[in-house]
């Protein structure tokens, strides 16, 4: 059974919200289409019976004429024949005077005597409580008076139309069902295909061994390829992180087989020693080797965290001078020896971007050479500003280092020789935090025989901004 990180909830389905979207947007777009549809055939349906009611009723009044005073007219069969079968046809024809010549004389509708000019008219009406559309046809007669029409008046009931609209509609919803559903299933199957990289990243990562932590190897559409990038640039940074502790781990278990082994050894001969003056110098030994192993411990600590801390460094706004001040004094509150001491700083803050925490133990290891190593008499401190760079000087009296050894002292458990014990790690973690900063660490020799340990630093943005 596979074990899920707490960190990670399982949301829902990606295949199933890209489905269940796209099929809301086919719904409402068929929703949409079949109520335009709808519409459309409704327009349709009447228009189309319009004409064949205009039309019979335009036949009827081709047959209506005046002879002899009086109004005449010859229904065609033809013109009650057009109308739609389902459907129940009224007529009924008006002399000028409004009276009844022919037809149902029941059916009385509105006479709209001042328009009849414009030609065949349509209404909705009714006929005994029934909803009917009615076609209005004016004849002009050779009479005088204010109406000088004969008026035609054809109806019919809304049945054959209201079943032409029914039927395009069901067909069309019947059409629009079936290609939706059609659209739906490509759909899903192209989503199914769309998100395949996803599972192939997913079976790629899934497969790899716990130790394989090169990148993948993937072709993948433009819209994974930034997945894919930063899952090998956190699979490479996991690297570096690992590489890193197994370099501390080896470094630290090199470092420390031979001190505890002379650790161990000298114990031993102090509990086979039963002279008083030989069990206090054993003690003695005893004493300077496990300071020596505290001290070699402190160093692989500190190197261990400035590599962390380079790897994920978090930059801030540091005030170089207040920074070495502080320094400065929590270094020569441990010593007794004090030798002529100067620290020259501008008054003015002198801001960089640094991780206080790692360059505070550069600064602290440069000063514990100094005074462990150098500077018998004379221990300098100077910060300058040389344009957009801080420049910080250690300026000491003691023999310093050989030109031909500064390359290699930049480098970890490279001893200086000269008996001195340790791992040699101060000047690493120096050049170690330097290089994280953007800086440099060089060295050099004066004419007054005096040895200098130079840091640079960029200034701040916010200070070159002033």
């Amino acid at each position: 059974m596979q074990s899920r990180s707490p960190h990670v909830v399982a949301g829902r389905s990606l295949y199933i919200r890209l489905v269940t979207r796209v099929g809301t947007v086919l719904a409402v777009s068929a929703a949409v289409l079949l109520i335009a549809i709808w519409i459309s055939t409704q327009f349709a349906a009447r228009e189309a019976y319009d004409r064949i009611l205009s039309g019979s009723a335009l036949q009827i009044a081709e047959n209506t004429w005046y002879e002899n005073g009086a109004v005449n007219v010859d229904v065609p069969l033809a013109a009650l024949s057009m109308l739609g079968a389902g459907d129940h046809a009224i007529y009924v024809v008006f002399d000028p005077q409004g009276r009844v010549i022919a037809g149902d004389g029941e059916f009385r509708p509105d006479i709209p005597w001042d328009q009849l000019a414009d030609g065949p008219l349509l209404r909705d009406g009714q006929y005994l409580g029934t909803a009917v559309r009615m076609a209005i046809i004016g004849r002009r007669m050779p009479v005088a008076g204010p109406h000088p029409w004969a008026v035609i008046v054809l109806a019919q009931t809304n049945n054959a139309r209201m079943s032409f609209a029914e039927s395009l509609g069901s067909r069309a919803l019947l059409v629009i069902v079936v290609m939706s559903v059609l659209t739906l299933v490509a759909a899903m199957f192209t989503l199914y295909q769309a998100l395949a990289p996803l599972k192939r990243i997913e079976d790629a990562i899934r497969e790899r061994d716990l130790n394989d932590l090169s990148p993948l190897t993937l072709t993948v559409p433009a819209e994974t390829h930034a997945l894919v990038s930063a899952i090998n640039a956190f699979m490479q940074r996991l690297a570096v992180h690992r590489a890193t502790m197994r370099r501390v781990i080896g470094d630290a278990a090199h470092q420390l087989r031979t001190p505890v082994t002379a650790l161990v050894a000298q114990m031993e001969l102090l509990e086979s020693q039963s002279s008083g003056e030989l069990r206090q110098r054993h003690l003695e030994q005893l004493r300077e080797r496990t300071r020596q192993l505290g001290a070699l411990v402190n160093q692989l600590i500190n190197h261990a965290m400035v590599q962390h801390r380079s790897d994920s460094l978090l930059l801030q706004r540091v005030n170089l001078g207040e920074l070495v001040r502080s320094q400065m004094t929590e270094v020569l509150s441990n010593r007794e020896r004090s030798p002529d001491l100067a620290l020259d700083i501008p008054e003015e803050a002198c801001w960089i971007q640094a991780d206080p925490i790692s360059l505070g133990e550069a600064i602290k290891n440069i000063l514990n050479n100094a005074l462990e190593y150098g500077a018998p008499h004379l221990l300098h401190v100077t910060l300058e500003r040389h344009g957009e760079r801080h420049v910080l000087r250690f300026i000491d009296d003691g023999p310093g280092i050989a030109a031909d050894q500064w390359d290699r002292l930049r480098k970890p458990f490279s001893p200086r020789g000269q008996g001195r014990m340790g791992a040699s790690l101060g000047l690493a973690i120096v050049e170690e935090v330097m290089r994280a900063h953007g800086g440099s660490l060089s060295f050099a020799q004066t004419p007054g025989f005096h040895f200098v340990v130079s840091l640079e630093f960029a200034a701040a943005r916010v200070e070159l901004a002033r």
